[in-house]
């Protein structure tokens, strides 16, 4: 077509097919990304770990890890926790270890209790005694764990119960999980007396 301005070509309208598989070449890529981030946010990869002697900084041989993961169910206000997964390994010569870990993207966060007799239990959560929070903590590769030894003016008790806290679906259940390391590791120290003038120190 000419004008008195030149030539004027005709305008060829866009395919609505071409726009349709434009934008889904564009959305794709986000749903993905944002896919991934949901599938990945709850998950906990496969970590290592040394376990040492608070004092000497010695490796520690023979540590029980304990790892475990519950899921929340139940309604608002009504909630409880299932047991998921619970992984439990022991110390190699050198202190280290690794947790195989978790890819549910639904799971809570998980509970770690690393124990050996004659030292005071390890928890991600809480500190013994006193039971102050733990706020040194964070899921990832290549941590390294304190343990301080166990002082005489220190009870039993009181430390089997914090060993236990979060933990006693798997302490009451004999059957779950079929190698108990850690029950196993603790039993001996069930049947230790406090001592009771020591304890009036604390």
């Amino acid at each position: 077509m000419k004008t008195g301005y030149g030539e004027l070509r005709d305008f060829e309208p866009i395919s609505h097919t071409f726009v349709r598989k434009d934008a889904q070449m564009r959305i794709r890529p986000a749903i993905f990304s944002l896919l991934l981030i949901l599938a990945t946010s709850g998950c906990y990869p496969q970590i290592t770990g040394t376990v040492l002697d608070a004092e000497t900084g010695a490796p520690i041989e023979g540590a029980v890890v304990f790892v475990q993961w519950t899921k929340t169910k139940g309604l608002p206000g009504l909630t409880y926790h299932d047991i998921y997964k619970i992984i439990e390994v022991e110390t190699d010569k050198d202190g280290k270890f690794t947790i195989s870990g978790t890819l549910s993207p639904f799971v809570d966060p998980p509970e770690v209790v690393i124990y050996k007799r004659g030292y005071v239990a390890w928890r991600n959560d809480f500190i013994f005694p006193g039971w102050r929070k733990r706020t040194d903590f964070k899921y990832q590769n290549d941590i390294v764990i304190k343990l301080e030894k166990f002082k005489e003016r220190l009870s039993h008790k009181e430390h089997l119960d914090f060993i236990g806290y979060g933990i006693s679906s798997y302490m009451a259940d004999p059957k779950n999980p079929k190698n108990r390391k850690l029950e196993n590791a603790i039993q001996w120290e069930k049947y230790v007396p406090d001592n009771k003038a020591l304890k009036k120190d604390e």
